[in-house]
């Protein structure tokens, strides 16, 4: 008769341990899980602000399209890319602190300080 109260007692206690165990194995996946989501979401948001980024300078002529050495070949051809549509919608394109103009025979020119077309 004292047998039976002390095994259900070992029993309910056993089944809790296991519980216990499943709940902490759920939450360190849940953990793995939380870190690569945060992770995708942080390339998500600097991809989306690229293309925001990108999407601003295609709209506007006037901002300048900064050029340096330390720009992959990719990022050059897209902001290349960006100058020659801006150019060819807008008629003219800054580039490295530079407003270039597209001439009425097609050539691309920049004003030099003394007021002068100094074709490129």
């Amino acid at each position: 008769m004292k047998l039976i109260p002390i095994f259900l007692i070992i029993f309910f206690l056993y089944i809790l341990l296991i519980l216990n165990k499943r709940k902490n194995f759920s939450n360190k996946k849940s953990l793995m899980e939380r870190f690569k989501n945060r992770f995708k979401n942080i390339n998500v948001r600097r991809k989306r602000i690229s293309e925001e980024f990108t999407n601003s300078l295609l709209l506007d002529p006037c901002k300048n399209i900064p050029l340096g050495t330390w720009y992959s070949e990719d990022e050059l051809r897209e902001k290349a890319g960006i100058h020659r549509s801006r150019l060819t919608k807008f008629g003219k394109s800054k580039i490295n602190g530079e407003m270039l103009f597209v001439g009425p025979k097609g050539g691309i020119y920049k004003i030099g300080d003394d007021g002068k077309k100094k074709y490129v």
